[in-house]
């Protein structure tokens, strides 16, 4: 083995060197000969050394670095002309390659973008916005100005000021006061204690409401427009009883 101290430009190169991992067997085939039978420790400081030119024979024109994983490594072929050590780090170069010559393309040649149909049907940018096809405008207006009939329209009114008044759908938080006194008082737990209900359940009673009661059970619940639209229903429906 022959020993060579680096020069200034070789040194300089190994500080832009960009290393990934080796997939291949070439640059780990090449550095097992170096580090073969030392210890974890030693072996470390070998491998620094090799990576950085110290333990390589400047002779050895075969002996070069890795175009994708750099580190270095032996070429066997005859011509001496890979630029990578094994067949994986010639895949990955070349997807690396690939992957940025599409990403100047799109940087010096973007694909134009496809407009929406609100974007080719709306005129926003006038004073007076307006739409140039009515099915278009239909289409995205639906969602905003939902159709409601005046029954469903009172409903939802009514449902709003409910709200209103009970403060909203969540439960309101219940605010203890708090003036240091019961934290010097004794805790106590109450254990409740499991009855078997040994009792047998009752009797079934029915009980029928009158023709009047339940007229007075649905004009007192409903308005008249929802007992209209339910008799009309009911009349589309075939209720001969209606």
């Amino acid at each position: 083995m022959i020993t060579t101290k680096t020069s200034k430009k070789q040194a300089a190169e190994t500080m832009k060197i960009v290393y990934r991992e080796p997939v291949g067997d070439g640059a780990i085939e090449f550095a097992r000969q170096f580090i073969e039978g030392l210890h974890r420790e030693f072996a470390l400081i070998a491998i620094k050394d090799l990576n950085e030119g110290n333990l390589l024979d400047g002779t050895d024109k075969r002996v070069k670095r890795c175009d994708y994983c750099g580190y270095w490594w032996r070429d066997e072929s005859s011509r001496n002309r890979k630029q990578t050590c094994s067949k994986e780090c010639k895949k990955n170069i070349k997807t690396m390659q690939r992957r940025q010559q599409r990403a100047d393309l799109e940087l010096l040649n973007p694909k134009p973008k496809k407009k929406t149909r609100r974007e080719n049907n709306y005129v926003w940018w006038l004073e007076y916005p307006f739409w140039l096809n009515e099915y278009e405008m239909l289409k995205n207006t639906w969602k905003n100005e939902v159709p409601h009939s005046p029954s469903k329209i009172s409903q939802i009114s009514a449902a709003k000021q409910r709200d209103e008044i009970i403060g909203g759908k969540r439960k309101p938080k219940a605010v203890v006061p708090y003036n240091g006194d019961e934290a010097e008082q004794p805790k106590i737990s109450i254990l409740h204690a499991k009855i078997k209900d040994k009792t047998k359940p009752g009797e079934v009673v029915t009980t029928y409401m009158s023709k009047g009661e339940i007229e007075n059970y649905f004009s007192s619940t409903y308005t008249e427009e929802q007992l209209r639209m339910e008799r009309f229903r009911a009349v589309l429906s075939g209720d001969k009883k209606v």
